[in-house]
């Protein structure tokens, strides 16, 4: 019987966090080698395109630096959301930025209440800058920028990263620096009710929530804005894979099974 009842209560706990994933398996259908974007918003009124990877708008589009492409799998022990993920960099010569978003709203709906989480794994091989430089972000515009949340990276010396998280102006780094090469976890946590952004780096997969790396806390009135997209950054300089994203209204939901 107790045995029975602890089956039943483990059950019930990976049922209560899946019912808190918003949104999972953003490259569902793509294969390596695949264009990521599947349209590019031309203007800031341009229609929606739900659940899609698009081209954000630009006033000034980056000269050559068109849609990533998908990359290899990235995986990380005891995080269930694996499969391809979105090639860093431009070609040689490129210069400049590339946004991409997915959208998150549907049928008008925004997020702006209580608490939402992103994660991601990311692996970099290659850093171009010393300068914290964001290339992931919780965004207010389906279309791209009015961010709410970023994960920023620099390089640290000649062999070491650094991440930090950014609301509006505030930004705060994490303190430990970590390797090149290795894939790590990144959860990027925006908190409505504390007008706050926190970052969790490699955190741990068992237990209640863990101590933030990082957190940047916004002035008044800073996250009034509702969430609308998941926007990626391509930048020039940069080389390594970003993806396997979960959207979430709860820890558990966000690294659970």
């Amino acid at each position: 019987m107790k045995k029975i009842m602890a089956s039943m209560a483990l059950a019930i706990i990976a049922l209560g966090s899946q019912a808190q994933v918003l949104k999972s398996d953003l490259l569902k259908d793509y294969k390596a080698g695949d264009v990521l974007e599947k349209a590019v918003y031309d203007d800031k009124r341009s229609p929606i395109k739900e659940n899609t990877w698009c081209g954000g708008f630009a006033t000034k589009p980056a000269e050559g630096a068109e849609s990533p492409v998908i990359g290899k799998a990235l995986t990380y022990e005891g995080y269930s959301e694996a499969g391809p993920s979105i090639n860093f960099g431009f070609p040689q010569g490129v210069k400049g930025s590339r946004v991409s978003v997915y959208s998150l709203v549907e049928s008008g709906k925004v997020y702006s209440k209580g608490t939402y989480y992103i994660a991601c794994l990311v692996n970099f091989s290659k850093l171009g800058s010393t300068n914290l430089a964001d290339f992931l972000a919780a965004s207010a515009s389906y279309v791209g920028g009015g961010n709410r949340g970023q994960v920023y990276v620099r390089r640290e010396g000649n062999d070491k990263i650094k991440f930090a998280v950014g609301l509006l102006k505030e930004r705060a780094e994490a303190p430990m620096a970590y390797d090149y090469n290795t894939t790590h976890l990144l959860v990027l946590k925006v908190d409505y009710n504390k007008n706050e952004v926190s970052l969790f780096v490699d955190p741990a997969l068992s237990g209640e929530e863990p101590k933030a790396d990082a957190v940047a806390v916004g002035e008044e009135g800073a996250l009034k804005a509702g969430l609308k997209a998941i926007s990626f950054r391509n930048r020039s300089g940069y080389k390594g894979n970003i993806g396997n994203f979960r959207f979430a209204k709860s820890w558990a939901g966000a690294i659970g099974k």
